[in-house]
């Protein structure tokens, strides 16, 4: 009997230390997410943590440029907003069960949509710790897990607890190596809502070449040597490929070399003009002077090319210059000049005609290009 006794005496003891260590954790406000990452890191190795660390990295790099974009959350935006949307809270949904990050850089993303929402001086912001706790329960022996806002009753009451009219619920994760950001203002009284945007950077593609097109306005002319009239073409077709890269100097600006051909479309019974070119060319972005912000190849571009041409065997040289304008991901138009200095070159006897042809001067060039 004394030894039963004693055995009883131990289990209650245990029972009573299991509780207490309970609520202990509870009374220091101990969340799910904070036993389980306690859990996880007693189970990682250093080396997989470091891992992990380390490509965050690159994620925390892009979610900053993301936040700190002038077309992030601008005054004008957040002006679209409804009017009665007055009292805010932030609230992030989804991501609290399938967390991607440390907790602390959910809490700088947190921050930093608060100081753009402040900015307009609109809205005030409240605290809701009840929108960042996981309350831990042990129930039948059982572990249960209460989040506060799983409902648009609990959304309501906890609105009404705080006194905000409205939540901002977001959330942050990559996707195919980009950062995405989504935001709501929803109702806290109802549920509906009243505001929403999603913003992504564009994946920042790293082009290697591109195939282009260009008609030249140069004329390319052929005298007569009897009654007939001099004759006289234009435009040119020129077309080529060249490589693309990006400079280490300045990201805005880039380089590439390449071949091209150029030839008359058009009468060519008279004048048949071909022409290979060994050409360079250099583009500078001009989106950052325009106040636009870009990771990828710019949109506004102006570029200037150089090139070793030979015409029937006689060396010439090209330049060409003017502005880009990317159309979509790939393509891009382009309208500039053409110059290169007056040349003769040889041309199939032609009665009445001279057995030269010349080719120069200045004149535009329109091109047309698909970068891949």
């Amino acid at each position: 009997m004394l030894l039963l006794s004693s055995n009883k005496r131990v289990v209650i003891s245990i029972h009573k230390s299991i509780f207490f260590i309970i609520g202990l954790l509870l009374s220091f406000g101990v969340t799910a997410e904070d036993l389980s990452e306690s859990i996880q890191v007693q189970r990682l190795k250093l080396s997989d943590r470091d891992r992990e660390l380390l490509k965050n990295i690159d994620a925390q790099e892009k979610f900053m440029a993301l936040l700190g974009s002038p077309g992030m959350l601008s005054v004008e935006t957040l002006n679209e907003i409804e009017f009665n949307t007055r009292k805010i809270a932030f609230y992030r949904f989804n991501d609290r069960q399938y967390r991607n990050f440390p907790r602390v850089f959910y809490d700088v993303i947190e921050q930093r949509l608060m100081d753009k929402f402040l900015r307009p001086k609109r809205f005030s912001v409240h605290e809701c710790f009840e929108c960042k706790t996981t309350r831990v329960l042990l129930k039948e022996k059982q572990f249960s897990i209460l989040r506060q806002l799983d409902s648009n009753k609990n959304l309501a009451d906890v609105g009404e607890k705080i006194g905000v009219d409205s939540f901002v619920l977001w959330e942050a994760y990559m996707y195919k190596g980009e950062p995405v950001l989504n935001l709501r203002v929803v109702s806290a009284v109802d549920g509906r809502v009243v505001w929403s945007r999603q913003y992504q950077n564009e994946p920042d593609y790293e082009y290697e070449w591109e195939f282009y097109s260009s008609l030249w306005g140069l004329k390319t002319s052929r005298q007569s040597t009897g009654a007939e009239a001099d004759i006289s073409i234009s435009p040119l077709l020129d077309f080529g490929i060249r490589t693309l890269t990006r400079s280490t100097i300045t990201r805005r600006l880039y380089y590439g070399y390449g071949i091209e051909a150029f030839l008359n479309t058009s009468d060519r019974d008279k004048i048949a003009l071909f022409g290979l070119a060994l050409s360079a060319k250099l583009a500078l972005e001009l989106d950052a002077m325009l106040g636009i912000e870009r990771t990828s190849y710019g949109n506004w571009l102006i570029y200037g090319s150089i090139a070793q041409a030979l015409v029937k065997s006689k060396p010439v040289i090209i330049s060409k210059g003017g502005l880009e304008v990317r159309m979509n991901r790939r393509s891009y138009v382009s309208i500039g000049g053409v110059f290169l200095f007056s040349t003769e070159f040889g041309s199939a006897p032609l009665v009445g005609y001279s057995n030269t042809a010349t080719l120069g001067g200045l004149s535009y060039e329109l091109t047309f290009g698909f970068r891949f």
